[in-house]
């Protein structure tokens, strides 16, 4: 047993002064939290086997204590005071255990000089002396904490799992029972619709794992603690939640790979996370080479700055550290002769970390010995340094021309006598590196650039060479030329030897011989292709580079071998980009192979058309095809595409066209590319996606002209992509940025405000030339679009587009002449009762106050419609609305079938379109006393007639001239004795 001090009935009466008077204090300061502790230790401990009414000391004491902590749990989040107590609650829990622990071991070591006879019943007495008074308050606590997990208050089931995850750790050994009540109730916990609730009891779940979790779970077949926390961490929609998973799961063979999955988490600060706090101080060598690979590439590949240069403090702090500081050992950990990420993570470091580099030193005995490492190395330090234009360091490492020259013969010897194929690549990456330092060099003497140029013309003809150490030969021959003339000279004269080397082919060849003559001209396509990716002459039929097209690219492109008409369609483009009128010439050509191929042959036509489209204009080149619209047809036709290459492959060259003012009548482009943005079809393409993610910002706020065309189809744009989403279950999946409706729609709006364009033009400095209200007139524009496409949407775009009213943000800069124009729709909006859910017509309201507010009016009554008359700005709203008198009854007809909807509980109307959300459906039963105040059209409101109908300026003077006739007509029949009055010819 504990020993315990003297206490008594004075202790239990104190406890109401004592515990709230030891609370209050914790809650000002965190400092003396640990003394806190010790004090409730001593109250707790005096209080033990005191007996008073029925009732012992140590029930008294855990009573008081509960009583004291039930007023935080009703406190709001983030509350320091509420967060200082339930710190000393835990503080309290782990103090009690330590102390009980000691006295247990005390007591032991004091009965160790007994007996054995009075020690044979060891067992007996450890499981007495592990039921102690701490193990008994705890015990106390969680039964207590797991009611509140059923609270009806949000506020209440977060503290209590608050409290029990920062004491969770210091629980001792509890009842088997309560330990899996505890584990059953926090993963209820987990599934709560409070994101904090859910951080809570995630936290505490990750402190409840155990190597036998999975043996001793439920017997009900439940999952293990881990597989709850890895499906938690990998599908929660609270990036919170994702993050205390991250951070305090176990890390084991188990859930690393799920771990690593958080370097694509679509929350940036998780994605942090993970290589500041989670990996570093995980070994890398634990990590398979695809794991290894799998990070760097999404962390150096980031988006965000602040996740790349975390990625790469993971790299230069801890993996440099667990490598023993060895920059080879490192690299060899890349594995950089397949990986695609190694040089952007070389580069990175040594940007971060410019010492390493500095302090790099190559000499000759490493230079004779180079593996794939020490040349990757080599080559990425001297490409860090050409970048940044220092030419010491350029020269102190660059080897002399003769010298590279010799060691790339000598591997290309070495390469050539290798008979074993694991070596070969090793080799292949060696000269390839080397091949990368030659183009860092500037050739100064002569011999050493005529032994560089001989050396490129006998590698090039290697019949095996790789197709990057093709592009880097091209780049060392065009450094080597004078001009550019005498590049294509050299290397016609290069293409000319390949084509020697193809063997003859006849009706009797073996399928080798033609295989090998197959390759040759795949390779010469391969050389041509270069060529003319490093010129920019203009392609005229007497050079020699015109005798190639008609000798090789040609007869590819009329080849019946599929390969050899994808290489000879990019060669035939890339020379007519160099030549307008080959590129009119041949335009059909590439439609034809859009429209007839499929695959590679297909993209690669569509890639010339954009190309060719995007340098001569649509206009020119459509000659052929009968009108810019055919083409545009054309590309519009590729947007639909099943196949995810062609689709982002016409949607990346439909964007650069706009953003380049090439594509005639650009609106209708510009709202295709909206709806396909947006489209749930379109979200498990990635390409399209993030090319257009950087698209429409960057097209918006490029000038004012655009964000008008932006502005001009936004509405009818809104409108499409809602009846698609509703059909679509009401969102578009895997939008980052715009999951839901509300989202799109603020997105699109946001694109669209002169006000951040006007912003972001200040931040660079350049002054605008239009006017602001006239910009803002056009913007202010959205919202009388929006209006009058309210009067003929369905009633579930309907509500999109009064709620997105509020989201515009008018100010006093908005135009009045719109103000006006909007007062007048809502109004006559209101009196045709088309807004029936409360949600829509709150939001109306709201838009309603926000008008006569920047109209400067008290309400409605103030409001002189009949001067609004008389402007002839106003016209076209009134001519709006006196057109929608004659569809009245079209509109009680819509009316009356979504009421029917509404009382059958339809989940779809006629026109394939989803009711509202639950909210709504719930919001129908309201009765009409409960609902907001009557917004129609009359008298009271506004002071004209109930019975008027609003009339433009141009219909008002007809009116006035038919009333003259009128009068003229019955002065002269009143000889007549006819009494026919004024209102038969009105109403005629």
């Amino acid at each position: 047993m504990t020993s315990k001090s003297k206490g008594g009935p004075d202790t239990i009466s104190s406890l109401r002064s004592a515990i709230p008077s030891i609370f209050d204090a914790a809650q000002r300061s965190a400092t003396g939290h640990r003394k806190h502790a010790v004090a409730l230790h001593k109250l707790q401990t005096q209080c033990h086997d005191v007996d008073t009414e029925n009732m012992t000391g140590e029930a008294a004491f855990n009573d008081e204590f509960i009583r004291n902590l039930n007023k935080i749990l009703v406190i709001k989040k983030r509350e320091p005071s509420a967060d200082k107590v339930v710190k000393l609650v835990a503080i309290f829990v782990q103090v009690s255990q330590e102390m009980d622990t000691q006295a247990l071991a005390k007591a032991k070591a004091n009965s160790a000089d007994a007996d054995d006879v009075f020690t044979a019943d060891t067992g007996e007495e450890e499981e007495e002396e592990a039921d102690t008074v701490s193990s008994r308050f705890v015990e106390c606590l969680i039964k207590y904490l797991l009611q509140g997990f059923q609270a009806k208050e949000k506020m209440t089931r977060m503290r209590c799992c608050q409290i029990v995850a920062m004491s969770v750790t210091n629980l001792g050994a509890i009842d088997e029972v309560l330990y899996f009540d505890l584990i059953k109730q926090l993963t209820e916990r987990i599934r709560d619709k409070e994101a904090p609730i859910r951080v809570n009891a995630a936290i505490a779940l990750t402190k409840l794992q155990s190597t036998d979790s999975s043996e001793a779970d439920n017997e009900d077949g439940s999952d293990s603690v881990t597989d709850t926390l890895i499906t938690l961490m990998h599908s929660d929609p609270s990036a919170e939640v994702r993050r205390a998973v991250l951070l305090n799961i176990e890390k084991n063979p188990t859930t690393l790979p799920f771990v690593l999955e958080r370097a694509r988490d679509v929350d940036p600060t998780n994605r942090k996370c993970l290589f500041l706090k989670v990996m570093p101080p995980i070994d890398y060598h634990l990590l398979s080479i695809e794991d290894r690979e799998r990070l760097l590439v999404a962390g150096i590949n980031d988006r965000d700055p602040g996740v790349k240069r975390a990625c790469v403090r993971m790299i230069g702090e801890s993996w440099l550290t667990f490598s023993g500081q060895n920059l080879l050992e490192l690299t060899s950990a890349l594995d950089v002769v397949d990986s695609p990420a190694a040089n952007k993570v070389m580069q990175a470091m040594f940007s971060a970390y410019t010492e390493i580099p500095e302090n790099l030193a190559f000499d000759d005995e490493l230079w004779g010995n180079l593996t794939p490492e020490v040349a990757f190395v080599i080559r990425s330090t001297l490409e860090f340094f050409f970048e940044r234009k220092d030419v010491d360091q350029i020269d102190k490492h660059l080897p002399e021309v003769m010298k590279l020259a010799q060691l790339l013969e000598s591997f290309s010897a070495k390469l050539e006598a290798e008979d074993d194929e694991e070596m070969r690549p090793d080799y292949e990456f060696v000269i390839h590196q080397l091949l990368l330092v030659a183009k860092m060099s500037d050739f100064p003497d002569e011999l050493g650039r005529r032994e560089m140029l001989t050396l490129m013309r006998k590698m090039i003809m290697v019949p095996e060479i790789p197709e990057n150490n093709i592009e880097a030969i091209a780049d060392i021959i065009r450094k080597l030329s004078i001009n550019e003339q005498d590049f294509i000279r050299i290397m016609v004269e290069v293409v000319s030897d390949v084509r020697e080397l193809a063997p003859v082919i006849c009706s009797n060849s073996a399928e080798r011989e033609q295989m090998e003559a197959l390759l040759v001209n795949i390779k010469s396509l391969i050389i041509i292709k270069y060529i003319l990716q490093r010129c920019f002459d203009t392609l005229s039929e007497g050079s020699s580079m015109y005798g190639l097209l008609t000798e090789c690219v040609v007869p590819a492109v009329q080849s019946t071998d599929t390969v050899l008409q994808e290489y000879g369609i990019e060669c035939l483009a890339l020379c007519c980009l160099l030549d307008k009128n080959l590129a009119v010439g041949n335009v059909m050509l590439f439609v034809q192979a859009v429209k007839y191929t499929k695959g590679d042959l297909h993209t690669k036509g569509l890639s010339a058309l954009l190309d060719l489209a995007f340098m001569y204009g649509i206009s020119d080149l459509s000659v052929t095809l009968g009108s810019p619209k055919d083409f545009v047809d054309l590309l519009y036709a590729e947007l639909e595409s099943d196949d995810e290459k062609t689709q982002a492959t016409a949607g990346e060259g439909i964007a650069r066209l706009l953003y380049a003012h090439r594509i005639p009548e650009p609106a209708s482009v510009l709202e295709e590319l909206l709806v396909l943005y947006y489209d749930p079809s379109t979200s498990g393409n990635d390409a399209l996606r993030q090319c257009l993610t950087y698209f429409f910002p960057a097209f918006s706020y490029m000038s004012h002209d655009n964000q008008a065309l932006l502005q001009q189809v936004s509405i009818s744009t809104i409108c499409r992509l809602d009846n698609m989403l509703k059909q679509h279950g009401g969102s578009s999946d895997a939008q980052a940025g715009a999951t839901t409706q509300g989202q799109m729609v603020q997105q699109i709006i946001s694109w669209c405000d002169p006000r951040i364009l006007d912003a972001i033009s200040a931040m660079n400095g350049s002054n605008s030339s239009m006017r602001t209200t006239t910009r803002l007139g056009t913007y202010a524009n959205l919202a009388v679009d929006a209006l009058k496409k309210t009067f003929v949407e369905a009633p579930a775009t309907r509500k999109v587009l009064v709620q997105a009213l509020n989201k515009l943000g008018l100010d006093d800069t908005t135009p009045h002449r719109q103000l006006q124009q909007m007062f007048v729709l809502v109004r006559t909006l209101a009196q045709h009762e088309l807004v029936t859910d409360m949600i829509t017509r709150n939001a109306l309201a709201r838009f309603e106050a926000s008008l006569l507010r920047l109209l400067e009016v008290e309400n409605a009554d103030e409001i002189k419609l009949d001067l609004w008359l008389e402007e002839p700005e106003m016209a076209s709203v009134f001519e709006f609305v006196s057109s929608l008198g004659e569809n009245d009854n079209d509109f009680s007809d819509d009316d009356e079938e979504d009421e029917e909807e509404e009382e059958d509980g339809e989940d779809e109307d006629e026109r394939g379109v989803t009711p509202g959300s639950e909210s709504e459906a719930s919001e129908r039963h309201v009765s009409e006393e409960q609902s907001l105040p009557d917004l129609r059209l009359g008298s009271s409101s506004i002071p004209i007639p109930a019975n008027f109908v609003i009339q433009s300026p141009m219909k008002r003077a007809k009116e006035v001239r038919l009333e003259e006739l009128t009068r003229e007509i019955d002065e002269l029949l009143e000889s007549d004795d006819d009494d026919e009055d004024d209102e038969g010819f009105s109403g005629y």
